[in-house]
């Protein structure tokens, strides 16, 4: 295959991903339950017999050089902190010094969207390394040194779902993750439904200080909660519902808000889950409902247009449930839709946006539920 830098002798893709439920509670040791979906970053690439790395972006119509000898955390474009930090991550894991390479990176995955375009641009470039070099590392490893690339490299203190999710999904299924003990398991969705991303048209504004904000209000909830009676509990997994009640109203409102969010938020996982599993569809819209509410009023990083696009999805023709899916603050909802209604669907709900929100675009991206990250020798 050739292109920009000659052949290629590489082929790497990783998906986004859509979470279904289960928002902001991965970086408090909850359950979360997303999708890897059909759309994603790809990578052609070939091997150099030096340090140097050539990149260039189709999406961003930029490239970008370093050595990685010498990966640096203040230098390069918002994009290329992700191949450069898990380069540097593979690299301290492993002592070893990673291959020099030429890439072309590809992709149909609207950036800013909450569908965690970040978490793909990192998991591609770790399956690749891994096969390059021949470093033999498992799909968990990978997934946390690229949780530890975002961590030092993007400046956001993130939990592991969307890079579990780029790197673990299987084709078909939502992957319930126990963030805490890395559990995971497969429940298939209905072949009859889609999974319809419905992107506001307002690019995701949630800033790294704002979610890094966040944890620590969480981590906060936790320090005034767990008090000397519970001493070990080291996140709002670890609170039960009792203690909250008892203790809840001596905090900062603000504080147990962003409690009651989490600990609503992990019950209703399960929840969901069970509802799956039973086919009830009924049960499904009325939690999706309530995490989008609670996100709304309880964690506060919903806004006008997701709100609105929640609506618009909600009441379409076809529809079983929709919420705001990613970090918030814009970016895009996420329902779950009749396959046989999907047209009327779309139709609906980009009408009712639309006289909502005459000052966006949106875009409404019908997906199928995919398998993690693949490499392949060409």
């Amino acid at each position: 295959m050739n292109g920009l830098y000659g052949t290629y002798e590489w082929a790497a893709r990783a998906p986004g991903r859509v979470n279904l439920i289960g928002e902001h509670t991965d970086y408090n040791d909850g359950f979360v339950m997303p999708c890897a979906i059909d759309r994603g970053i790809r990578v052609s690439a070939r091997a150099r017999d030096d340090s140097i790395c050539r990149l260039y972006s189709h999406q961003f119509q930029s490239g970008w050089v370093f050595d990685l000898r010498e990966v640096s955390k203040e230098s390069g474009d918002s994009w290329a902190r992700y191949p450069q930090g898990v380069a540097a991550m593979l690299q301290a894991h492993s002592g070893r010094l990673l291959s020099g390479i030429d890439a072309e990176i590809e992709s149909d995955l609207p950036a800013a969207s909450g569908l965690s375009s970040s978490a793909a641009f990192e998991a591609v470039f770790a399956v690749l390394w891994n096969e390059i070099d021949g470093l033999n590392l498992d799909r968990w490893t990978l997934a946390k040194l690229c949780q530890q690339a975002e961590h030092e490299y993007a400046g956001v203190k993130c939990g592991i779902m969307d890079q579990a999710a780029s790197l673990l999904a299987q084709e078909g299924c939502a992957l319930f993750l126990d963030t805490r003990s890395l559990q995971t398991t497969y429940d298939p969705l209905p072949k009859t439904w889609s999974l319809v991303v419905a992107d506001t048209g307002k690019p995701r504004a949630l800033s790294s200080s704002a979610y890094n904000e966040r944890r620590e209000q969480c981590e906060q909830a936790v320090r005034l909660l767990a008090g000397e009676s519970e001493p070990h509990a080291r996140a709002l997994r670890d609170i039960s519902p009792e203690r909250f009640l008892e203790r809840g109203v001596l905090m900062p409102p603000v504080i147990r808000q962003r409690a009651a969010h989490v600990l609503g938020e992990n019950l209703r996982v399960a929840a969901f889950r069970d509802a799956l599993q039973r086919g009830d569809k009924s049960l499904i819209g009325r939690l999706m409902r309530a995490s989008h509410e609670s996100l709304r009023l309880d964690y506060e990083v919903s806004c006008a247009e997701l709100d609105s696009m929640q609506r618009a999805c909600e009441t379409a023709p076809g529809c079983v449930g929709a919420r705001m899916t990613g970090a918030g603050f814009g970016g895009a909802c996420v329902a779950l839709v009749e396959r046989a209604a999907l047209n009327d669907f779309l139709a609906a709900a980009e009408a009712h946006y639309r006289a909502d929100q005459p000052g966006c675009e949106p875009v409404f991206l019908a997906c199928c539920p995919a398998q993690g990250a693949v490499v392949e020798r060409l």
